[in-house]
């Protein structure tokens, strides 16, 4: 079961692809009758209409050739590591970010780029690794339990991560591998997919049930957004919407104390790509898909991270029934 936990990093939304509107086609238009009866808390609920963004598409794989999934910016924003999922196969790739120079650098998913060298941290064979961006220079930094969702801290010497060794807990370690910390034990709950904050004093995770979605179709139950101290102190939930399942990914707290996350309702199998402040307020839906003429959303967003300005998002746009690709764009209040 932990190789089964340990892959859904990579995994968690590319098994929902294609199926989403075959399920339910229509469900999207029953829901919004339903919002006036309490299933999606006005709230949090866009108080506007979205406006729409100017993307970049940086790759054009065919259902045939793979998912991108799982991307991450390099330090200066030039470049962008993203996994290749085909099958079973899992393979990290580099592209610079006008779409040219597309570079295969090896086996691995989970990639996540130091913020201060290129360095990638990433996950393979159920352990974290990293190597440089060329793909040179592999160290295990990981062993025992199965571990995941690596994410750096702003300063570079540490790593935040989720061991999936019995019930999912946060750990921190050195750059290096060394000086592991358990952050939340089993007193704490189910713990996973942390993220530091953008001055590093704080990591930003989700307590409660992991989405397994090699044995479920969609979420079946909700979870949180948690904040706590880097040393694992003053753990505090700060957002807990009655009717989904979210996740961050790695980067995902930014300089403007905005917290980038992904939603999926319970009710609702559209994933929405959602920002809220620190302290859980003002939820905010950040772009929002053109419609066909059956009012159907043409496509979504998956695994959106800042990039190191924090002005900027790299994620993937998943086209209803089509292809997966990584998009960039730009992105302020």
């Amino acid at each position: 079961m932990k190789s089964k936990y340990i892959i859904i990093g990579a995994v968690i939304l590319v098994l929902i692809v294609g199926i989403i509107f075959i399920i339910n086609p229509f469900k999207q238009e029953a829901e919004t009758e339903d919002e006036g009866n309490g299933q999606i808390p006005d709230s949090e609920l866009p108080e506007e209409d979205i406006e729409p963004i100017d993307l970049t598409q940086l790759t054009s794989f065919t259902e045939q050739e793979g998912k991108a999934v799982d991307p991450d910016w390099s330090v200066d924003g030039s470049q962008i590591v993203f996994c290749l999922m085909k099958g079973q196969a899992q393979t990290l790739y580099l592209i610079n970010s006008d779409g040219t120079g597309l570079t295969e650098i090896g086996p691995g998913f989970d990639p996540s780029w130091s913020p201060i060298e290129n360095k990638i941290a990433y996950t393979s064979n159920n352990q974290i690794y990293t190597m440089n961006s060329d793909g040179e220079e592999i160290t295990q930094l990981t062993t025992g339990d199965s571990n995941a969702n690596p994410a750096w801290s702003p300063d570079g010497t540490k790593i935040t991560y989720t061991s999936y060794g019995g019930e999912a807990s946060i750990w921190t370690m050195n750059a290096d591998g060394t000086g592991k910390i358990p952050l939340t034990t089993s007193t704490d709950g189910e713990s996973s997919l942390p993220s530091f904050s953008y001055d590093g004093s704080k990591i930003v995770y989700v307590k409660g049930p992991t989405w397994n979605s090699l044995i479920e179709m969609f979420p079946t139950k909700l979870n949180e957004i948690w904040v706590m101290n880097v040393d694992g102190s003053n753990k505090h939930m700060i957002y807990a919407p009655s009717d989904s399942f979210q996740w961050p990914f790695q980067r995902a707290w930014n300089k403007n104390n905005k917290i980038l996350f992904m939603k999926n309702g319970i009710s609702r199998e559209l994933p929405e790509m959602f920002v809220i402040n620190s302290d859980g307020t003002n939820p905010k839906q950040m772009v929002s898909p053109t419609m066909d003429s059956s009012g159907r959303p043409n496509y979504f967003y998956l695994d959106s991270v800042w990039d190191n300005t924090y002005n900027k998002v790299v994620a993937v746009r998943k086209i209803i029934d089509g292809a997966q690709n990584v998009v960039t764009f730009s992105w302020e209040e």
